[in-house]
């Protein structure tokens, strides 16, 4: 019996989840690696291209892992799907459920256009004046389509409550980031933030759609945190439907609120763009709020923080107008960095909240002592 338990144990570990989900990420790693590299190789036939710039290897590269990254994270969250990963998702609507997977699909190869775009430029700044021919430029183009494939087939298979949260902010950091970097106007710092979406050039869409798909993540994210919250309020004994429904419904409402501001550009409509961005604020606002009133159990670190970043916005404002400490875009920029630092700390303390223990309060009772082994 003894030889023939080392390969049963290989076997059941070689059939376990997780290494079920490794060896898929890996698969589509593979593919990306070949697809990348062949179509680098077409399409740069008899050329030699810049790293990066207009025309490069860069864009090229970007778009590919983009492209492969995106799907590798669909296939791997419809198969877990399948399997029972987040099964608590089948009670929401089937449209629902189809957009939130094509939100996080385009958001997952959104970041892996900007990071290997990013990367490109980098490498130009070290390595100026170079080119690569189809072979070189092959081998780049299908390495970062991997890296990115990879990372995303891992990611749509176990997606969780701080790993959307952490999506969505990278989205919108390097998507900003990205817009201002490239933004032809100089002086947009001198308005608003917004001042970025309103040019019709690759830096105003990247923006933009940094917006869109942030604030659709965070949609997405609303339904996690409401299944989070669910979980707690079970847990501690409390009816969970009107409060997980009231926070659920706010907390999408921050991110549709963002949609709309990617949707509608400053340029397009001042009063929807204004009225979005402000809207945003002040649904968080009720959120944390209504948070902090309806929420039994809530950490009271987690209720100090929240009610922090809402003062430490109001003193942003404050300095802007009336003060004139700072412009508008000093404003934003500290209520942006204040908003998603709060959203990374309040989905994990939500995340422990789930699983905490019913009744913190409850005395621990005391062990019986045993008089066997008493002196």
């Amino acid at each position: 019996m003894i030889p023939h338990s080392r390969p049963a144990r290989r076997e059941a570990i070689a059939g376990s989840p997780a290494a079920r989900v490794e060896a898929r990420a890996e698969r589509w790693g593979l593919a990306a690696l070949v697809g990348g590299l062949l179509i680098t190789v077409i399409l740069m036939s008899g050329t030699r291209v810049a790293l990066a710039g207009a025309d490069s290897l860069g864009n090229l590269a970007a778009w590919t892992a983009a492209a492969f990254a995106g799907v590798a994270f669909a296939a791997s969250f419809i198969v877990e799907s399948w399997r029972g990963h987040a099964d608590w998702r089948r009670r929401l609507p089937f449209v629902k459920r189809a957009v939130d997977l094509v939100a996080m699909s385009l958001a997952m190869a959104m970041l892996a256009y900007l990071v290997v775009l990013a990367v490109a430029n980098l490498f130009q700044l070290g390595f100026r004046g170079l080119t690569v021919d189809a072979l070189g430029g092959g081998a780049l183009a299908g390495a970062a389509a991997a890296a990115a494939t990879y990372a995303s087939a891992l990611s749509g298979a176990r997606v969780t409550t701080d790993g959307l949260a952490t999506l969505a902010t990278l989205v919108l950091f390097i998507g900003t980031m990205a817009s201002m970097l490239s933004s032809p106007d100089e002086s947009w710092w001198q308005l608003h933030f917004s001042q970025l979406g309103n040019l019709a050039d690759g830096a105003a869409y990247r923006f933009n759609l940094a917006l869109i798909l942030t604030g659709l993540v965070v949609t997405v994210l609303a339904n996690y945190v409401g299944h989070d919250l669910e979980q707690g309020l079970v847990a501690r004994g409390v009816d969970p439907r009107w409060r997980v429904r009231l926070l659920a419904w706010l907390f999408a409402g921050i991110g549709i609120c963002m949609t709309v501001a990617g949707i509608v550009p400053d340029a397009v409509s001042v009063p929807l763009h204004v009225t979005a961005a402000t809207g945003m604020v002040v649904v968080f606002g009720v959120f944390v709020f209504c948070a902090v009133r309806v929420l039994p159990g809530l950490p009271a670190e987690v209720a100090g923080f929240s009610l922090f970043v809402v003062i430490g916005i109001l003193v942003a404002v404050a300095l802007w107008v009336p003060i004139g400490y700072f412009n508008l875009t000093g404003t934003e920029f500290i209520a942006a960095g204040l908003l998603f630092a709060w959203l990374l700390v309040f989905v994990r303390a939500i995340s422990a909240y789930s699983h905490g223990d019913p009744n913190p309060d409850a005395p621990v009772p005391a062990r019986p002592i045993d008089e066997s082994s008493a002196g």
